[in-house]
């Protein structure tokens, strides 16, 4: 097997043309990243290629689906690991990248220029997205993809990056009144302001997470009350007239937040593996003990738990979730509930510690080549390529629709059951026709400068 290389390693730098300054790339959080892909990519194949009777509800705060048999329930409950992923690692992302485009001497006014532009083009992009729904569909609706969301908590989490280098040397100053010594510490200083400042961010996440819960109506007010577009734009999914709301930016922010305390914590130790990989660990346990504490109870944290039957007598604090596993683990995601951000985020960390815990290489040749595969195969190129992958692999999987239609007409009924070979192979051969296009796509993009449009794909 071949030594690790510009591809193989754990850490890359950048090619730019115009740039001497070669800033080097956590190529663990690509893997990670794509790894999400090609979880958000199952769905998304479910919906194109599957029949009715193994279409999944979303979990929804008015309809709430009960989840029995194993295969249809474990390919949707893994897959609720790609959207507080996505939002976590663009909070993430807004940290390296500002950081990395501040040492090569951007200003503030072009920061705050590229944070827009980037949320807008996720925006338009929904756009576009909602012209093929309304053709697939046959009926007049603008959903809020993913995209909506991303968009506009891009351009937020931008702004609270470009808050905090203007509030610091406040936080410094605030920090030094309290210093009785005359001599004052400036390093100790600067590391109470950084604290000062982690808390101020944990608050509002903490804040926003349980705001989800509290603004969150009873199921049965669902279509009875007019709450009106806005909200429902920006914090309540649903459907209202012909606005299809299903990922209000407001629900998501606290995993964008999320990302940017993360990206404060762990910036001067981004390459150091070890670090990373029992920091993850921990987060991941914490927030893990934490989604037991919320969900053995079912009360407090769990949204209208009352969508679930009634369980039978003798269960436990009478809770529906504690009547099956895959109960359980069937936390609400529209808009995500504590149970849903502490069980979810906990496996996302978790995930994070495997892949720094990953070796370049060992003495084992045949376990190489599966490592190399990990960490060099078609996860890094999907994550190199995040946004061109979803474009692409959504007409991809939406034209082999098309295609099966057109075979055996437009009876949904005819297409595949979800747990049968067809649909998985359906699946995995789709990941296959995208991976050497993203390869080509990551290549192209890499020869382009910092500032360049294609990068945001």
């Amino acid at each position: 097997m071949d030594q690790p290389n510009e591809r193989t390693s754990l850490i890359q730098a950048n090619s730019y043309a115009d740039v001497n300054i070669r800033p080097r790339r956590v190529v663990v959080l690509d893997v990670f990243r794509g790894f999400l892909m090609v979880l958000q990519s199952l769905d998304h194949a479910r919906l194109f290629l599957t029949n009715n009777k193994s279409q999944a509800e979303h979990e929804t705060w008015y309809i709430q689906p009960v989840y029995k048999d194993l295969i249809p329930s474990m390919s949707r409950l893994v897959t609720h690991l790609a959207a507080p992923g996505f939002a976590f690692m663009m909070g993430f992302g807004i940290i390296l990248f500002s950081e990395s485009r501040l040492r090569i001497g951007w200003k503030i006014n072009k920061l705050l220029k590229h944070y827009i532009i980037r949320g807008l083009t996720l925006i338009i992009l929904n756009a576009y997205f909602s012209i093929f729904a309304i053709i697939y569909l046959n009926e007049i609706i603008f959903p809020t993809s993913v995209l909506f969301a991303l968009g506009i908590n891009f351009i937020i989490g931008g702004l609270i990056f470009l808050v905090g280098i203007k509030s610091f040397p406040y936080l410094i100053r605030f920090q030094k009144n309290f210093t009785s010594n005359y001599i004052v510490d400036h390093e100790i200083v600067e590391k109470k302001a950084e604290y000062m400042r982690n808390i101020i961010l944990l608050i509002i996440i903490s804040l926003l997470a349980i705001g989800n819960v509290l603004q969150t109506p009873k199921s049965i007010e669902y279509g009875k009350v007019d709450f009106g577009w806005w909200r429902y734009i920006l914090i309540l999914p649903g459907e209202y007239k012909s606005l299809y709301s299903v990922y209000p930016p407001l629900n998501w922010l606290s995993f964008t937040i999320f990302g940017i305390l993360y990206g404060y914590i762990t910036l001067k130790q981004a390459h150091n593996k070890r670090y990373n990989r029992n920091l993850n660990l921990k987060i991941g346990a914490f927030l893990l003990t934490l989604f037991l504490i919320i969900r053995i109870p079912g009360k407090f944290g769990n949204i209208n738990p009352e969508l679930l039957p009634s369980p039978p007598p003798g269960t436990l604090f009478n809770n529906p979730y504690l009547t099956s596993t895959l109960q359980f683990l069937n936390a609400i995601k529209y808009p995500p509930d504590l149970s849903f951000i502490t069980l979810y985020m906990g496996l996302n960390h978790l995930v994070l510690a495997f892949f720094y815990s990953i070796p370049s290489s060992t003495s084992y040749s045949t376990l190489n080549y599966f490592i190399d595969f990990l960490i060099s195969g078609p996860l890094l190129d999907f994550g190199q390529s995040a946004l061109f992958f979803y474009i692409i692999h959504y007409h991809l999987y939406q034209f082999m629709n098309l295609i099966f239609e057109s075979l055996f007409g437009y009876n949904r009924g005819t297409l595949f059951n979800i747990d049968s070979w067809q649909f998985w192979s359906l699946w995995i051969f789709g990941l296959a026709l995208l991976w050497p296009t993203c390869i080509k796509y990551a290549k192209f993009k890499r020869s382009k400068g910092p500032d360049s449009l294609w990068r945001f794909f």
